[in-house]
């Protein structure tokens, strides 16, 4: 990331002057955050990088929409790469079999987070294969809201659901899980 965020905000400017040149440099300083926060969450190098070009592809469009006086450009663009990762794991053909067990696998972070903690422990195999059980949206609901830390809310507003529905979800999600875990 750039050492002067204000830096990011002139570039969007251009941006929206559709000054190529600044696309190319704002490309530069923060497609490597932004790359490494897609291959997080779609867990595939591949998808991420559909993710990014698409991403870039938005941010070039609205640029004009960009306000730097609501939000850091940083903020934004990750908020962007946020919701492409979420549209594509929500694609009906995104979901599928691990029978190798490389989705369990590619859940391992580098970084000491809730993940590396999790697998420490020795009923994480059972723990993956239980989520493993659960429906696509029950999963995604419970991991984004104890592997990210996000609220019913703020999950919601990222999976374009209402907030009961949300609830609903991690709620029933959770009884599975302890079923499972019992």
């Amino acid at each position: 990331m750039p050492e002067n965020p204000r830096r990011l905000d002139e570039l969007i400017r251009q941006c929206a002057q559709r000054q190529e040149t600044a696309l190319e440099e704002l490309y530069r300083l923060s497609a490597p955050h932004l790359f490494a926060l897609a291959t997080r969450i779609v867990r595939r190098k591949d998808l991420a990088e559909e993710v990014l070009q698409e991403s870039f592809l938005s941010i070039w469009r609205n640029a004009g929409r960009f306000s730097a006086e609501q939000s850091q450009a940083m903020t934004w663009m990750t908020h962007i790469v946020r919701n492409r990762c979420i549209d594509l794991l929500r694609r009906p053909d995104c979901e599928r079999p691990d029978p190798d067990g490389a989705i369990l696998d590619a859940w391992a972070d580098e970084a000491a987070g809730p993940l590396e903690r999790l697998r420490s422990r020795q009923d994480s195999q059972r723990l993956a294969d239980c989520m493993a059980q659960l429906e696509s949206k029950q999963r995604m609901a419970i991991a984004l809201s104890f592997f990210d830390d996000l609220s019913h809310g703020e999950i919601a507003s990222r999976l374009n659901s209402p907030l009961g529905t949300i609830k609903s979800w991690v709620r029933r999600g959770m009884e599975r899980l302890k079923r499972c875990l019992s």
